[in-house]
């Protein structure tokens, strides 16, 4: 049984809502939420928080019975580091997104001409768009096998990928939707 499926389990049978098991482990319940339907687990950091608020053995959360051989124990506590250290810092990137990105688009001004501000699909990546982009790829991204293309634009400091697309017309269509949105002279776009 998954880490998750535990969490969810006991949350419930205690009668825990995911925003106060949230607070007590220090997340948002939307990231109790993604333990619970499997999309991440959490950090390995925050495995003795989460036992003690649902007033749990370790062994009970990870759904071992306990056993005289540490090495099965063990090879699940690696693999919840192994996927914790994956997902907690992207779950952190995108809070800290939610929370500063309005406050960069409001504060956001060019002083020498008209810039359109891009956000990447899911918000990873945000970045001033001044009339120039183009194309690369196929590349590999992340070591996943699948060949992506990405969009790249020159930004200050260096230059942003922004969109990552499974095929070459897809991220096409996405640089030809930021040329329109920066002939329309718009604020910003989102990239689909």
């Amino acid at each position: 049984m998954k880490i998750g499926d535990q969490i969810a389990k006991y949350r419930k049978e205690r009668q825990i809502t995911q925003e106060q098991l949230g607070e007590t482990v220090g997340v948002t319940n939307r990231t109790v939420s993604k333990w619970e339907q499997g999309v991440s687990m959490p950090g390995i950091d925050l495995v003795p928080r989460i036992a003690s608020a649902l007033k749990i053995s370790l062994d009970q959360l990870f759904g071992t019975e306990p056993k005289d051989h540490a090495e099965d124990l063990s090879q699940i506590v690696k693999n919840a580091v192994s996927a914790a250290f994956e997902d907690s810092l992207y779950d952190a990137i995108n809070d800290a997104l939610e929370e500063l990105l309005p406050k960069y688009i409001n504060d956001y001004q060019s002083a020498d001409d008209h810039s359109l501000l891009i956000l990447g699909r899911g918000k990873e990546t945000i970045c001033p768009f001044r009339g120039q982009g183009t194309v690369h790829g196929p590349f590999k991204l992340n070591n996943i096998n699948h060949d992506k293309y990405g969009i790249l634009i020159p930004c200050p400091g260096g230059n942003e990928f922004v969109g990552y697309y499974d095929t070459k017309e897809e991220a096409v269509s996405a640089l030809e939707a930021i040329f329109n949105a920066y002939s329309q002279r718009l604020a910003k776009i989102e990239l689909p």
